[in-house]
């Protein structure tokens, strides 16, 4: 099988895979609290995974996965939302007050300059295009990937895309969110460090600002009655976080392709 992750790969092998496929890929994503069951590192994991998947199946290499990550302060609104009784106190993405460990957030502009950085070399070793693969969907996050990609394609020949593998399966009672069903399933299906016993018996609610979990619904100002979640991370799968993982890393592969395919065209 060609080898795909760049550590583990000769001179030789990364000459000819550049040659062949000149794509390299960047799986980014923080150390993150996500609820008492899951692991840390959530978010690069599923990334990197989706990465490398879009290059088994489109070609190039997979770097590392980068443990970076940035979120800015909840706006009242916000901790109204999560169930925050005060919403002027100061609460930094998921690091809610009752979490008993904080997460590793690097500060804005250092996570746009350690990514510049990456880039950077990337351009120097001769890629043409760069992918990174997203798996924090904070808006300071994101913000700050679109616009270090922007300056990469106005004033580079590097071509960088930045992709962000979230699917919905649409079954019913889906609502993807933060360290609920759909992501806790997603970890199962990459890690066995999930522990499910480590969350409230079924049939008691998991109040969103207790356990610093959320579903998308709240995130976007419908949050349930009592701040409890809905998509209930007592009933995650491996299964079904496989089911994930496939549909995201199908959004990415596409639009990897796409990318590549107009590179060659140009």
């Amino acid at each position: 099988m060609r080898e795909i992750q760049l550590e583990l790969m000769r001179p030789d092998q990364i000459v000819a895979e550049k040659q062949r496929c000149s794509i390299a890929y960047l799986a980014v994503g923080p150390l993150e609290w996500h609820g008492p069951a899951a692991p840390f590192g959530t978010d690069p994991l599923t990334a990197y995974e989706v990465a490398k998947r879009c290059a088994r199946r489109v070609g190039g290499v997979v770097l590392p996965p980068l443990y970076l990550g940035t979120e800015r302060e909840r706006r009242p609104q916000d901790l109204a939302n999560l169930g925050f009784s005060d919403t002027d106190q100061y609460v930094v993405g998921m690091d809610f007050p009752a979490n008993n460990v904080p997460s590793y957030y690097f500060r804005e502009d250092i996570f746009a300059l350690v990514l510049r950085e990456h880039l950077r070399l990337l351009k120097k070793q001769g890629y043409k295009l760069a992918v990174v693969v997203n798996g924090h969907g904070a808006s300071g996050q994101v913000e700050s990937l679109k616009r270090v990609a922007a300056e990469f394609n106005g004033e580079t020949d590097l071509k960088v895309l930045v992709v962000f593998p979230v699917a919905s399966l649409g079954f019913p009672g889906e609502d993807p969110g933060h360290a609920t069903r759909a992501e806790i399933s997603t970890a199962m299906a990459l890690t066995e460090s999930v522990d499910l016993t480590k969350l409230p018996p079924e049939g008691e609610p998991i109040v969103m600002w207790q356990y610093g979990m959320a579903d998308g619904s709240a995130f976007a100002g419908h949050p349930n009655a009592d701040f409890s979640v809905t998509d209930d991370p007592r009933q995650s799968t491996a299964e079904l976080g496989e089911r994930y993982l496939a549909a995201g890393a199908e959004i990415a592969i596409e639009q990897v392709q796409s990318a590549w395919e107009a590179l060659n065209r140009a």
